[in-house]
């Protein structure tokens, strides 16, 4: 489905869009959700910052280009009302319906607990490879390295679990996060490049050292 088209950007490679274009990536990941998880017309519009007109289309060709696709999630709802549950493919972890479902909720049933199933995976096999985690962030695993070598272990065993969640499909794991304290004056931690993340990242660190928790000029 043209993206051009959709009016949403003429580059086809997603790794620009997340480097020098942020806002397309956030259009983009709206319009992942609203095919996904059955986001209504008006809602993707307001997603996307376009007419609803333009919204409507783009669902109505990906639903015409992908007949499979909305054929199999259809059916898996229609299953998952009368079975009353529905079961991840990987684990077998089993979540009870109740008598008044959400749809959308069983529409990101797979995807969420295809994650979730991948992320308990990969984080014990790297307890079993001596990589302790150090916290879980959502979708990813934050762990201190002692050596690159040692990263790059610890991103072969995230792509083997991602290979055994999705029945041997390649899912790519962001290099770009590894961080090296000491090298090029970095101090090692962890930054959300996003406006609203920098600016709240700003507050909590001139509250510590209006406080005095850190030195002033950290």
């Amino acid at each position: 489905m043209s993206m051009r088209l959709c009016e949403l950007t003429d580059e086809p490679d997603p790794k620009v869009w997340k480097k020098q274009d942020p806002q397309t990536r956030q259009r983009m990941k709206a319009l992942q959700l609203a095919i996904n998880y059955g986001m209504s017309v008006a809602s993707l519009a307001r997603g996307l910052n376009r007419h609803v007109l333009i919204a409507s289309e783009i669902i109505d060709r990906h639903r015409r280009t992908y007949p499979r696709f909305w054929e199999w999630r259809t059916d898996m709802v229609h299953r998952a009302m009368l079975d009353r549950r529905i079961t991840s493919a990987y684990s077998g972890w089993t979540l009870r319906i109740s008598t008044s479902p959400n749809e959308r909720s069983l529409y990101n049933f797979p995807m969420q607990s295809g994650g979730a199933d991948m992320l308990r995976d990969a984080t014990v096999r790297l307890c079993e490879a001596g990589i302790v985690p150090i916290m879980l962030v959502h979708d990813g695993i934050l762990f201190e390295h002692g050596s690159l070598e040692q990263a790059e272990h610890a991103r072969e065993i995230m792509r083997l679990s991602g290979r055994l969640v999705c029945d041997g499909l390649e899912i790519g794991v962001d290099a770009d996060q590894i961080i090296r304290r000491g090298i090029d004056g970095h101090d090692g931690r962890f930054r959300d490049k996003r406006p609203v993340a920098e600016k709240m990242w700003d507050t909590i660190m001139s509250a510590l050292r209006d406080i005095g928790a850190i030195k002033r000029g950290k």
